[in-house]
């Protein structure tokens, strides 16, 4: 192979790792002969075609790189991922399997084999395949965003807030653990550091409505006419009417009848102002975002 035709090569990869996908389809658009069926060349290509939500394709070029290479660990990951993302559950498995068959201790391919357990509701089994990653690979970015989003299945919110938190620690402009932490802010009352790392990803990742509504969300319950609404969002809705009724019932019992009836006009005054308030302020918030 030339030099011209490895820097080219070379190039498309560097594209790729530094987040523009496009732009590594355009470097290998221009190879040609043995070049262009190189099992970079495949591996760079599904991966950008990946990367761009263009998963249909990604499988097919991915097939036809192992079907010329035969098993290449990096091209089964972006494989099984793809597959994932597709909703092509039991090949996802499949592609995983097949690169654990060869190295059952690659983290990367653990931790997209516990996303695949994710996606299929097996959550336990997906913190399993992640711990066996930390095992191998304790202070990986991934393996933090992966704990994070194992904790989230599960539903436990501080966990999935702490290990949010490392994975951006270790990549403060990675939209995807902005995206893990901005989620687990909100999911722990701090709103307002949850709305920044919402906008973050959102603006770095435009293409994404998910993204964009969420952050929108998180917009809206950092507006001040939503602070009184804040009880809600840290708690239980249900737990929060149980216990304003007990109070209410409590004070009856114990012989404060009008100091009840006040509570419980007031407990009514709120509840209408939840119902009011967060359409006027999502219709304000909706038109200045421009939908």
């Amino acid at each position: 192979m030339n030099e011209p035709t490895e820097a080219r090569l070379q190039m498309a990869g560097h594209w790729l790792q530094i987040g523009h996908p496009e732009r590594t389809l355009d470097e290998l658009q221009g190879l040609w002969g043995d070049a262009a069926v190189d099992f970079r060349a495949y591996l760079f290509r599904g991966a950008a075609l990946h990367a761009l939500d263009r998963n249909a394709e990604a499988i097919d070029v991915l097939k036809d790189g192992l079907a010329q290479h035969g098993p290449f660990l990096p091209m089964l990951q972006v494989l099984g991922s793809a597959l994932r993302s597709e909703g092509r559950l039991p090949e996802a498995e499949a592609a995983f399997l097949q690169g654990l068959s060869l190295d059952p201790n690659d983290p990367d391919l653990l931790i997209g084999y516990a996303r695949v357990c994710l996606t299929a509701g097996q959550a336990q089994k997906a913190s399993a395949l992640v711990e066996r990653a930390a095992s191998y690979a304790p202070e990986s970015a991934a393996v933090s965003a992966a704990r994070a989003q194992v904790a989230f299945a599960l539903g436990n919110d501080r966990d999935m807030h702490r290990h949010s938190t490392e994975a951006l620690s270790h990549d403060p402009e990675d939209p995807g653990a902005r995206a893990l932490h901005g989620t687990s802010s909100m999911l722990t009352g701090d709103s307002r550091s949850g709305y920044s790392s919402l906008a973050s990803a959102a603006a770095s990742q435009p293409g994404d409505p998910d993204l964009r509504a969420a952050a929108r969300e998180a917009k809206l319950m950092n507006h001040p006419l939503m602070v009184p609404l804040r009880p809600f969002q840290r708690f239980n809705p249900l737990v929060v009417w149980i216990g304003a009724v007990a109070i209410i019932y409590g004070l009856r019992i114990v012989g404060l009848a009008p100091l009840s009836f006040a509570f419980a006009m007031a407990w009514l005054a709120f509840c209408v102002y939840s119902w009011v308030a967060p359409p006027l302020v999502r219709r304000w918030i909706n038109r200045k975002w421009g939908s």
